[in-house]
C-alpha cells in the first residue's frame, strides 16, 4: 500500500501537523509584542491547550491576550472555573476570577458578587475588578441590590464597581433611589455627582430635605459636581440653609 494512502500514516500527518500548529500557536500567544497572529492562534489550538496556556502564562500576557484567551477558552466552559473554584490556591482564585471578568453571564455575575462577600480582602477586590469588565447591563442590579445588605457588603466597594461601570447607570439609579436605605442613597448620590448629569438635579434637589447630615452634604457635594443653570438657583438657596457647613458647601460649589 502507498505510504500516504495508509490510514495509519494519515493518522500520524495529522498528529504531527496538530503538534506543529500548537507549538507556533504558542509561541504567537505568548510574544510580546502582539502579533495580530494570535487571535488565529487561539483558534487552532485545542481545548486543552488553551486551559494549560491559561493556567501556566495567564500573568505573562497583556490585558487584550487575556481577554481573548478568557473568552475562547472558557464563554462555553465558564462553569468549569466555578466548579473547580473550590479546590484551587489563592492565586489561581484570583486568575479564575479575572478570567470571569471577561465572561458576560449572569451566572457568572451572580457568583462574582458573592465573591465580594469573602472575608479575603484579595479575593474580594479580584471579584470587584472582574465585575468592572462586565457587561454593565448584568451588574447593575445586583450591585444597587448589595447596597441593601451593608453587612455583607462594603458600600465604598460597590461604589467603585458602580462607577465604573459609567453613566448608563442614571436611569435606574433614579428609579431606585428613593426605596433606597440611607447608605445606599450615600453611594448613589455619591455617583449621580460624578457623572455630572444635568438632569438628575431634581431628585438630588429632592434629597436635600433628609434630616441625615452626612446624607445631604454629599447631595450638595454632588450638585457641586454638576455644570449647568439648573444647579445654581439650588445652591444659592443652600446659602441660607439653617447648617454653617452647608452653607459653606453650597458657597464653596458655586
Amino acid at each position: 500500500m502507498v505510504p500516504f494512502r495508509s490510514k495509519k500514516y494519515q493518522r500520524q500527518q495529522k498528529l504531527h501537523s496538530q503538534t506543529d500548529i500548537g507549538q507556533v500557536a504558542r509561541q504567537w500567544i505568548l510574544r510580546r509584542d502582539q502579533l495580530p497572529e494570535y487571535r488565529f492562534a487561539l483558534e487552532l489550538m485545542s481545548q486543552a491547550d488553551r486551559e494549560e496556556i491559561f493556567w501556566q502564562y495567564w500573568d505573562e500576557l497583556d490585558s487584550f491576550a487575556q481577554r481573548d484567551l478568557a473568552r475562547v477558552t472558557f464563554q462555553e466552559y465558564w462553569f468549569k472555573l466555578i466548579a473547580d473554584y473550590s479546590d484551587l490556591n489563592q492565586r489561581e482564585k484570583a486568575q479564575a476570577l479575572e478570567a470571569l471578568g471577561y465572561i458576560h453571564n449572569a451566572n457568572v455575575v451572580d457568583f462574582l458578587v458573592q465573591e465580594m462577600r469573602r472575608d479575603n480582602e484579595s479575593l474580594r477586590l479580584a471579584a470587584a475588578g472582574a465585575l468592572k469588565k462586565q457587561d454593565p447591563v448584568l451588574v447593575i442590579e445586583p450591585m444597587l441590590c448589595a447596597l441593601a445588605a451593608p453587612e455583607q457588603y462594603l458600600a465604598s466597594r460597590i461604589h467603585d464597581v458602580l462607577q465604573a461601570l459609567g453613566p448608563k447607570l442614571v436611569p435606574i439609579i433614579l428609579k431606585k433611589i428613593d426605596k433606597a436605605d440611607v447608605n445606599g442613597k450615600m453611594v448613589m448620590v455619591q455617583l449621580l455627582g460624578s457623572f455630572g448629569d444635568s438632569s438628575v438635579v431634581p431628585v438630588l434637589t429632592e434629597l436635600l430635605n433628609t434630616s441625615h447630615y452626612l446624607l445631604k452634604k454629599m447631595t450638595v457635594e454632588a450638585l457641586g459636581q454638576i455644570q449647568g443653570a439648573e444647579v445654581y438657583p439650588v445652591l444659592i438657596q443652600l446659602l441660607k440653609d439653617e447648617n454653617w457647613q452647608i452653607r459653606l458647601l453650597a458657597a464653596e460649589a458655586i
